[in-house]
């Protein structure tokens, strides 16, 4: 049994009283299921002021929030590798506190999945973005060293350009690894831990999403 049809049936059986849920998407298509593919879970809650705490036990790695009037979307990476999106409507599920670097994990998964599949227009504009937030750590470095925001010329940061310049982002396979999300979200932790000496960097749930990704089928 493919483990979307698993998860999918222990997360309904955890639903309170008159909460309904039901898979969707390719969960619905077995056939069409690859290492890449999700779980697509659609949630019929009561309407209540207490969020649902339908996550316990499962590690979540990463996860992005979209909320609306009528309905909330989950979209969570576990810390194996699989991951679930949720369209909930009625009540909402609590969500576990976001890792520091949440935003960057969230990303870094959307833009293996993308050329994993080989959505190498996507990929590449999520990859950009990976960059653009390396770089943004980088000058915030170079604000610190300066001691202001307000720069007429380069300095000896510039060199940081250069490690990105050599991503080789024509590069967009996911292997052989560390393929080029890899290389960057260790850019982005190395710079962002030389400015944040707490900062503990963490990808291991991006390396299960790409391990889960390549496993055979």
């Amino acid at each position: 049994m493919p483990w979307q049809a698993e998860l999918a049936r222990e997360l309904i059986m955890r639903l309170p009283a008159g909460a309904k849920g039901a898979p969707a998407g390719s969960a619905l298509r077995p056939e069409t299921l690859d290492g890449w593919s999700d779980l697509d879970l659609q949630l019929a809650l009561p309407r209540s002021a207490q969020p649902v705490d339908l996550l316990r036990g499962l590690e979540i790695w990463a996860f992005t929030e979209e909320l609306a009037a009528d309905r909330q979307v989950v979209r969570a990476v576990i810390i194996d590798g699989r991951r679930v999106d949720f369209v909930i409507t009625g009540g909402r599920l609590s969500l576990p506190e976001p890792a520091a670097d949440n935003d960057v994990r969230a990303l870094a998964v959307q833009a293996a999945g993308k050329l994993g599949r080989g959505d190498r227009l996507i990929g590449l504009h999520l990859t950009l973005e990976l960059v653009r937030l390396a770089l943004v750590q980088a000058m915030l470095l170079r604000d610190r060293d300066q001691g202001t925001t307000i720069h007429r010329y380069g300095s000896e940061r510039d060199a940081l350009a250069d490690e990105v310049a050599g991503l080789d982002l024509a590069d967009l396979a996911i292997t052989p690894r560390p393929n080029v999300v890899e290389r960057t979200v260790d850019l982005y932790a190395r710079w962002r831990a030389e400015l944040e000496p707490d900062y503990r960097p963490d990808w291991s749930g991006l390396r299960a999403v790409i391990d889960c990704g390549l496993a055979p089928g």
